[in-house]
């Protein structure tokens, strides 16, 4: 482990440390975190933007863009930096070396009172492309993503705090409003959504979310040709990457013959299902896009790291291939 992510892992605990501390305290706390990290939620969410060129901003065109897209915002001065967000000082050369806000329109509830969700914006060491290697393989989205990746030199992070009480789809809508304004005052070449590793262009996440389409980068639809089952028929496996991470089950369909297009398109219906309206699929429901075809829906673990909980949708015989194996992955 690098130092860089030694720094991050020591940092995340102690956000989520702090969480605790001010969350409800009652027997089933710890049983509730341990649940967490079963099902595979993100207490602090981080997006990367990747740049050929080092970025070049300035702090007032960004609180501008932070103020139109999240509403109202406060940055906390260098001192409250210092006193309460010890992570790096911010050094006296580079005008963008931390940022900062307080989000005013995204209250969280704790059991002593409100807090806002946070964001905060930090320049951080380049990670070698090998490192984003499962998320070019799965970029079905974009060809390019690999090149792209390979010539990129420098990398912004953000991340969110406190905001994990959020209702998934304001959270959502709090992240999106940060990567907008971020896009906006200071144009990438690649984002890298960590939760749900998936590499995307800039602009075409962009015209994505202008199209309703909220969910394009914290939802991966994942596809691994599974081999070594001794199966003589082609078995498959999809699944999403990264609703788990907001609080909502990923869903997964490991399937015999099936065109890999139509199970996508599936898929890709269920996960918007379920985040505009909750885990509300009980096990032996079914869910399809006519009466005539239903898969029936089952809670499980997912077949493909990592651990988190999945919705299973089985497609029916002669289709459905099971939990017989893990892939491994000819992606």
């Amino acid at each position: 482990m690098t130092q860089e992510h030694e720094q991050e892992e020591r940092f995340h605990h102690d956000r989520m440390a702090e969480e605790h501390d001010q969350a409800e305290v009652d027997p089933d706390t710890e049983e509730l975190l341990a649940s967490e990290r079963d099902y595979g939620f993100a207490r602090i969410y981080t997006i990367e933007l990747k740049y050929k060129e080092k970025p070049q901003f300035s702090r007032k065109r960004l609180f501008e863009k932070m103020q139109r897209y999240t509403g109202t915002v406060d940055q906390p001065d260098e001192q409250k930096l210092r006193d309460n967000l010890l992570v790096w000082e911010p050094s006296e050369e580079a005008e963008t070396d931390m940022l900062h806000f307080f989000h005013l329109n995204y209250p969280v509830r704790f059991a002593d009172g409100e807090m806002p969700a946070q964001t905060s914006i930090m320049p951080t060491n380049n990670r070698p492309a090998a490192e984003y290697e499962t998320a070019v393989q799965q970029a079905w989205h974009w060809p390019e993503a690999g090149e792209t990746i390979e010539q990129c030199k420098y990398s912004v992070r953000l991340i969110d705090m406190m905001a994990s009480g959020l209702a998934p789809q304001e959270r959502l809508r709090l992240l999106t409003g940060t990567v907008r304004a971020l896009l906006e005052t200071a144009p990438c070449d690649a984002v890298y959504f960590r939760e749900s590793d998936k590499l995307l262009e800039p602009g075409d996440y962009l015209s994505a979310i202008e199209a309703g389409g909220l969910l394009y980068g914290v939802m991966n639809i994942r596809f691994f040709n599974v081999e070594g089952t001794g199966s003589q028929r082609h078995e498959m496996l999809m699944d999403t990457l990264g609703l788990a991470a907001l609080g909502i089950p990923d869903v997964q369909c490991h399937y015999f013959d099936l065109e890999p297009n139509e199970v996508a398109q599936q898929l890709t219906s269920l996960g918007y299902y379920l985040f505009d309206n909750g885990d509300v699929i009980q096990d032996g429901e079914t869910f399809g896009p006519t009466e005539d075809v239903r898969w029936r829906c089952e809670h499980q673990y997912a077949l493909a790291a990592p651990h988190r909980v999945v919705l299973d949708v089985d497609p029916g015989s002669p289709y459905y291939a099971g939990r017989q194996s893990a892939p491994t992955a000819d992606e």
